[in-house]
C-alpha cells in the first residue's frame, strides 16, 4: 500500500482556479454533500450507509430522548450529537471509571478524535456511559444516518465498510476519470477537460481522487476512515445490545489487528483517516476553517493533551482481556 507523508494532500494552484470556476460552474444550485446524502430518501440502505454522517459515530451523554431526536428531524434541523451534549449540560462531564484494558483503550484510541470532538471521553467504551437515556439517543442515530435498526442491520453496515467503504467510493472516482482519459492529465489540462463533464455528484471528490493518483497513493490508503468508525460501531452495538460486551470486543480485536498491519504509527494511521474525512466530505482544505481542517484541529489538541491515547504503543500487543 502507497503511502504519503503527513499533510501531503494540500490542493495547489489547481484549487484557486477551481474555488473561482468550478464551485460555480458545478455546484451552484446543488445541495452540499451532506444535505444531498440526507434527503435522497429513495437510495438503498447499504447506499445511505456508506455515505452515512459521522458526527453521529462518537456518541451523546445528552439527556434528549429519541423522539425528541426525531422531532428535529422531521422540523428538518441539523442535529449533531455534539448538539445533544450542549443541550444535556453533560458533555464535559466524565465519571471515575475503573481502568479499561490497554487493548480496549487501544480500540478507543482509533475513534478518540471524534469523540474528543464531541466533548465525550475516549477512555470509555464507546466515549460514554451507558444509561438508558444515552442507549436511547444512540439508537434513534443509528437508524437516522445508518439505517441500523436491528442486529442484521447492524452487522451488514460493518461488513460493508470492511469490504469497501469510501475508498471503494474513490476507486469508482479514479476509474471514471481513467475512463474519461482525465487521470494522467497535467493540472490545467485537467481542469479544463474536468468542467466539460457531466458530474452527477461531488465533483471534488473527484479532484482529491485525481490528486491522489497523481500523488501515486491508492484508494486504500484511507482504509483508516472505514475502519476506525467500524470500532466505534462495534462500541455502538455493545451499547445498544446489538452485541454483547464480548463479542464487540473481539470484533473490534480483529478489525484493529487489520489497522496495525496497514499502517506503522498511530500519525499514519491518522494521516490516512484524515485523508478518508477529506475524500468523503469533498473538502478541497479551502480555508483554515474547512471541516477537514477543523477535524485535525481537534486531533491536534487531543494529541497534546498530556492524557492523549496516542501514548498507547502502536505496536502493543492487542490480546483478549475481557
Amino acid at each position: 500500500m502507497k503511502r504519503h507523508k503527513k499533510n501531503s494532500l494540500l490542493i495547489g494552484k489547481l484549487v484557486l482556479l477551481i474555488l473561482g470556476i468550478l464551485t460555480t460552474v458545478m455546484v451552484t444550485g446543488c445541495a452540499s454533500p451532506e444535505e444531498a446524502e440526507e434527503k435522497d430518501t429513495g437510495k438503498a440502505a447499504e447506499a445511505a450507509r456508506e455515505d452515512a454522517q459521522e458526527e453521529s459515530e462518537s456518541g451523546s451523554s445528552g439527556q434528549i430522548n429519541a423522539s425528541g431526536l426525531r422531532e428535529r428531524e422531521r422540523g428538518r434541523t441539523s442535529v449533531t450529537m455534539a448538539d445533544l451534549l450542549k443541550e444535556s449540560g453533560n458533555g464535559d462531564k466524565t465519571k471515575d471509571e475503573v481502568r479499561l484494558p490497554d487493548t480496549v483503550l487501544w480500540f478507543n484510541a482509533t475513534y478518540a478524535v471524534l469523540t474528543y470532538s464531541n466533548g465525550c471521553d475516549w477512555r470509555l467504551v464507546s466515549g460514554f456511559e451507558r444509561t438508558e437515556e444515552n442507549v436511547d439517543i444512540i439508537k434513534a442515530v443509528l437508524w437516522r444516518d445508518w439505517n441500523v435498526l436491528d442486529r442484521e442491520s447492524a452487522i451488514e453496515t460493518v461488513d460493508n465498510l470492511v469490504m469497501q467503504g469510501h475508498r471503494e467510493k474513490c476507486r469508482e472516482c479514479m476509474e471514471q476519470l481513467e475512463e474519461w482519459k482525465l487521470l494522467d492529465l497535467g493540472e490545467i489540462a485537467f481542469l479544463e477537460k474536468f468542467l466539460e463533464m457531466d458530474v452527477d455528484e461531488n465533483p471534488a471528490r473527484y479532484v482529491i481522487a485525481y490528486y491522489m493518483h497523481q500523488n501515486g497513493i491508492e484508494p486504500e490508503y484511507m482504509a483508516a476512515w472505514d475502519l476506525c468508525r467500524v470500532n466505534q460501531l462495534y462500541a455502538y452495538y455493545y451499547m445498544c445490545g446489538f452485541m454483547d460486551y464480548e463479542e464487540a470486543m473481539d470484533a473490534s480485536l480483529g478489525n484493529s489487528l487489520i489497522l496495525q498491519e496497514k499502517y506503522e504509527s498511530w500519525e499514519e494511521m491518522m494521516d490516512a483517516y484524515m485523508l478518508g474525512y477529506q475524500f468523503w466530505k469533498g473538502d478541497l482544505i479551502l480555508t483554515e476553517d474547512s471541516p477537514a481542517q477543523e477535524r485535525y484541529h481537534y486531533y491536534e489538541m487531543l494529541r497534546d493533551r498530556e492524557d492523549n491515547p496516542y501514548t498507547l504503543e502502536w505496536k502493543m500487543k492487542l490480546e483478549k482481556s475481557w
